[in-house]
């Protein structure tokens, strides 16, 4: 019998449901390290998908680290399982208390973006090859044009945003880091949520991907950190501002001082 099997319905795109269902397999070590993948022709029709959206869903795995194509040998699987590492990243952003859990997960998740997706916007502006360069800008385009739309498709915005900072990521040319965003994959697709639920966030958003990686394709790492980091605080402050007036009465955190981690 197949491992794979039909990818089921779902609310989020038809893409984002075959990378959840992939990376799942992956994580659950029914997928292991140096297996290939079936041909992409097979394996369509074993999800009952096109051809074009696997293609798409198998670009944004190898932007995570996942799997990578082997010139004239196929598609591979090269993450372990990261299954107990996310796990336990989870538990450790959780609390107790249900008023303060929400606040809590945003804090500490964005301080971890900080540290993680500043260093690789900078090594990106030092690494990112003009192919790589070249995917972040069709992306933009394709945000561009789903954000000025007459109707704003949030789900479709999100995994766009996802699919930047995967490859901003990807371009480092760190295995460690691409392998440490992949284990908050679903965390960070939450705090995507969250934010673009924001009316001013899906202009605001736009322009501040815009500035990141034309500091990327610049060459200029400092800019690119700092335009990165710069996003984060804005996306972190306009969800803390959104959360209802109880959790945002709790004591202030560090960055509402002081905005950035200490270098």
């Amino acid at each position: 019998m197949s491992v794979f099997q039909p990818v089921q319905d779902g609310q989020r795109s038809l893409e984002g449901r075959i990378v959840s269902y992939i990376r799942d397999l992956v994580e659950q070590g029914i997928l292991t390290p140096g297996e290939r993948l079936p041909p992409e022709r097979e394996l369509a029709a074993q999800l009952r998908v096109s051809r074009t959206a696997l293609r798409e869903a198998l670009h944004t795995l190898a932007a995570l680290g996942l799997v990578e194509a082997r010139h004239g040998r196929g598609i591979f699987v090269i993450g372990g399982s990261l299954q107990a590492t996310a796990q336990r990243l989870s538990l450790a952003l959780g609390t107790q208390d249900a008023q303060t859990e929400s606040l809590a997960r945003i804090r500490q998740l964005f301080e971890i973006r900080r540290v993680l997706e500043g260093a690789a916007a900078e090594w990106a502006a030092q690494r990112a090859q003009p192919e790589q360069i070249a995917e972040m800008r069709a992306v933009l385009a394709k945000d561009q044009a789903l954000r000025t739309a007459q109707d704003v498709d949030r789900t479709l915005i999100s995994e766009l945003d996802g699919q930047l900072h995967a490859l901003i990521a990807a371009s480092t040319a760190n295995r460690l880091l691409v392998l440490l965003m992949a284990t908050l994959l679903d965390e960070l697709a939450s705090a995507r949520s969250r934010s673009l639920a924001l009316p001013e966030r899906i202009t605001r958003s736009l322009a501040q991907h815009m500035a990141i990686v034309e500091a990327i394709a610049a060459g200029d790492p400092q800019a690119a950190r700092a335009r990165m980091i710069e996003h984060l605080d804005d996306v972190e402050q306009s969800i803390v501002r959104s959360l209802p007036a109880e959790a945002s009465d709790l004591p202030r955190a560090r960055w509402q001082d002081d905005p950035r981690p200490p270098r």
